[in-house]
């Protein structure tokens, strides 16, 4: 009986370890990712995207060229179970053409995956789109963020 408390609390202790690492990969996976766009390293926050969007974030870097990010915040991160989490993500933003500065607030779904953190999808919640943030809506082009038509 001795034997199986002990072995309950120290399988409670490694499981709650496993728990606070996994918090500590998905909060560094989520620095990573949104300071590499932050700074236009493209390369450096596609190793944080899902295979399946990671050439559509590559293949569209050109056009994040004009982009320019003053401020990202981190905001509620919930996780779902074990391997799914939902981020809110405030980033402050401007188009070089047009130098006015929006905001935006966007909704990051990340999952666990082979022991790595990966955004698997992103959406707006409120604000303007930033295309930087939001890869996988390839309706939101660049030239259409100053209002004149290319």
């Amino acid at each position: 009986m001795r034997y199986t408390l002990v072995l309950c609390v120290i399988a409670a202790a490694f499981s709650g370890c496993m728990i606070q690492n996994s918090k500590q990969k998905l909060s560094t996976s989520l620095q990573k990712y949104n300071v590499a766009l932050r700074w236009g390293a493209t390369e450096w926050a596609a190793e944080h995207v899902a295979p399946e969007s990671r050439e559509a974030l590559l293949g569209r870097r050109s056009e994040f060229d004009d982009i320019k990010v003053s401020g990202c915040t981190i905001g509620r991160v919930k996780l779902k179970g074990k391997d799914q989490a939902i981020a809110t993500v405030h980033i402050e933003w401007y188009s070089g053409r047009t130098l006015s500065l929006r905001t935006s607030v966007i909704e990051q779904k990340w999952k666990l995956r082979s022991g790595k953190w990966l955004i698997v999808s992103q959406r707006l919640v409120k604000g303007a789109p930033c295309p930087l943030f939001l890869p996988s809506n390839p309706k939101v082009r660049i030239s259409s963020l100053d209002g004149r038509k290319r």
